[in-house]
């Protein structure tokens, strides 16, 4: 019986051809596990406070949320470091991403 290598998934051979390419392999980490840690429930600042701390400038882009009678800025300069955080607002918890 002949073996037949057509039966190769379009995965398979990807990963041959960047194995050959010297690519790292699929599923390689990049990134150690953990090296962006999520924040819980972080300490806000208003933003006048944040301003005169240096946290945030003129022209930042943010994450914005807002419910009911509260409302919270994520500088995406922080989100960087974490890419995830818990949080609540006005009572209910969230998650917020970048």
């Amino acid at each position: 019986m002949k073996q037949r290598i057509w039966g190769l998934s379009i995965l398979a051979i990807a990963g041959l051809i960047s194995a050959a390419a010297g690519a790292p392999p699929f599923g390689y980490q990049a990134v150690p596990r953990d090296a962006f840690p999520v924040f819980d429930n972080p300490a806000m600042l208003s933003a006048e406070v944040a301003e005169q701390e240096g946290v945030v400038y003129d022209g930042d882009a943010i994450i914005g949320i807002h419910h009911g009678n509260e409302a919270k800025a994520y500088p995406i300069t922080i989100m960087g470091l974490h890419e995830l955080g818990n949080d609540t607002i006005d009572g209910i918890p969230i998650a917020v991403s970048w």
